[in-house]
């Protein structure tokens, strides 16, 4: 992601319609820099094409890189950030129309697209992901003029696979636009809603968990404040891992649109980006390594202000095991005093720390403890399905099903394959009971016939046994294999349970070249 976007987490003011609002750095740099071409139209604050569209931070940004590198404009980057934060707040996407895609927008790999259109795949989605143009909105007629673009950058577009095979521009121009038009067109109920109410500032405290792989689950308190520039903030953060060591981190914001927050982060000497939906009542995204997005952390904040009604909302980690003794944090509203009880058979020995939004516990589960959800009490607060016991683990699924991993060289670094053992216990009432991540030995084998004959596994790189996490190997040519080939390969990952082996799962994995092309939205 590229220091535009990543330059903070932002704060949202009240949005106004184009046409009303006031003049700012943003739309004078447009004025110098863009209006040669885009011509100001119906008022001082609309102009030819770019008010004819709206976008992500990042799609603004990807636009302005476009016309530096297709049509020599030369935009400072001061002025850059001005403009993509006013068209961001001014001409951008509603929560409700960004949703779909934010995996794309927080940049999570190994994602399967599908689409409501039969032949949406074949006629977009086939260069970059379908979500890049589904995260735009315009009229028809700007749709049209996109294709026709594509047509004339892009000349043999229509000879490649899954075009030449069709009347490509027919079906663009008179069914792939229409469908844009209708679904993905300008003006919406979503978008008017969101500029009349937007929401507050999120400068304050939050409490912020997730899990970092390869390290852990972890819980921070977040102290976000208001920083010079508009919608800027700095933050802080003071946390800790579940087994007790320490996490800390500081970083700088910018907000979008009211909600698409932006940070540049680090945490324990480690730098990140992070990308978080600030719409809801728990704001949630991801924080990943810009030179490596498989590396990501899922999280989610509440605000740490109290609460009238207290309230459980989050179990690190999300199920306990019999006989075995360990920390248990419990996140929420409304905690900070008053009886706790986690059921039969299971002991507090120790309240380690406790606050109105945390409660951090050293427990002990009896070795005869009943499978299925336990009832978790503390002071007013209770849940029912937050906290589970086990035994045995009943079911393994992985996450991805399908990784995809890339080799290192000396101008593109590795993007790694992280993986995922999610466990599960049968519940003949209803749906299988979650226990979160439960103890796993990971393991790497040839995926068939073809990738043992060429010793895949010996080349490709090597899986952490104990965290999921596989290193690709180095770019290529290889002297040591057949016709000299590169580091790829084709793989499969499995995953078995401490203790009940034959309780595992299995995901795919391909190793393959380095990515050259490496945009924001792909």
């Amino acid at each position: 992601m590229n220091p535009l976007l990543t330059a903070g987490l932002t704060g949202l003011a009240l949005l106004l319609p184009p046409a009303l609002a006031q003049a700012s750095p943003g739309s004078d740099a447009i004025n110098r820099y863009c209006s040669g071409c885009h011509q100001p139209q119906d008022g001082p604050e609309s102009w030819s094409r770019i008010s004819q569209q709206r976008k992500t931070p990042e799609g603004w940004d990807m636009t302005i890189i476009r016309m530096q590198t297709m049509h020599g404009v030369t935009v400072p980057m001061e002025a850059r950030r001005d403009i993509v934060k006013y068209l961001s707040d001014t001409r951008g996407l509603a929560p409700e129309e960004s949703a779909p895609q934010r995996a794309l927008i927080e940049r999570r790999l190994n994602r399967v697209e599908s689409f409501d259109h039969p032949t949406f795949q074949a006629m977009c989605a086939r260069c970059h992901t379908g979500g890049r143009p589904l995260l735009q909105r315009r009229p028809q007629k700007e749709w049209e003029r996109l294709v026709h673009f594509h047509v004339g950058q892009f000349p043999t577009l229509e000879y490649q696979s899954m075009a030449r095979d069709r009347d490509w521009l027919d079906i663009a121009l008179n069914d792939i636009a229409p469908w844009l038009g209708d679904s993905h067109g300008l003006e919406s109920e979503a978008w008017q809603a969101w500029q009349d109410n937007g929401i507050d500032s999120p400068d304050g405290d939050w409490q912020l968990w997730g899990h970092w792989p390869g390290e852990g689950d972890f819980y921070a308190d977040v102290t976000i404040t208001a920083a010079d520039g508009e919608d800027a903030y700095d933050l802080t953060l003071d946390g800790a891992f579940t087994d007790g060591r320490q996490l800390d981190g500081e970083g700088q914001a910018m907000v979008y649109t009211g909600y698409e927050w932006r940070a540049n982060l680090n945490l324990n000497g480690h730098d990140f980006k992070q990308v978080l939906d600030l719409a809801g009542d728990r704001p949630n995204g991801r924080i990943f390594d810009d030179r490596d997005e498989a590396f990501g952390i899922q999280v989610e904040m509440l605000p740490a202000d109290e609460v009238a009604t207290p309230a459980l909302v989050a179990s690190q980690p999300a199920a306990l095991q019999a006989g075995m003794r360990g920390r248990l944090v419990l996140l929420g509203h409304g905690l900070g005093k008053g009886g706790i009880d986690l059921g039969e058979g299971v002991t507090v020995h120790e309240v380690v720390e406790r606050s109105d939004s945390r409660v951090v516990l050293d427990v002990e589960t009896a070795s005869d403890l009943t499978p299925g959800w336990l009832p978790v009490q503390v002071g007013e607060a209770d849940a029912d399905t937050l906290l589970a016991g086990y035994q045995t683990v009943d079911r393994l699924e992985l996450s991805p099903d399908l990784g995809v991993a890339r080799v290192a060289s000396e101008a593109t670094p590795a993007v790694s394959g992280v993986f995922s053992a999610q466990g599960y216990l049968d519940n003949p009432e209803g749906d299988d009971i979650p226990l979160g991540r439960v103890p796993v030995t990971w393991s790497v084998a040839p995926w068939d016939e073809i990738a043992e004959d060429e010793e895949d596994v010996k080349y490709a790189g090597t899986l952490d046994a104990a965290t999921g996490i596989f290193s690709p190997g180095g770019a290529g040519p290889n002297p040591l294999r057949r016709f000299d080939t590169n580091n790829a390969g084709n793989l499969r990952v499995t995953a078995s349970v401490v203790g009940q082996e034959d309780v595992q799962d299995d995901a795919h994995l391909i190793v393959t070249v380095q990515r050259w092309n490496n945009p924001p939205l792909r």
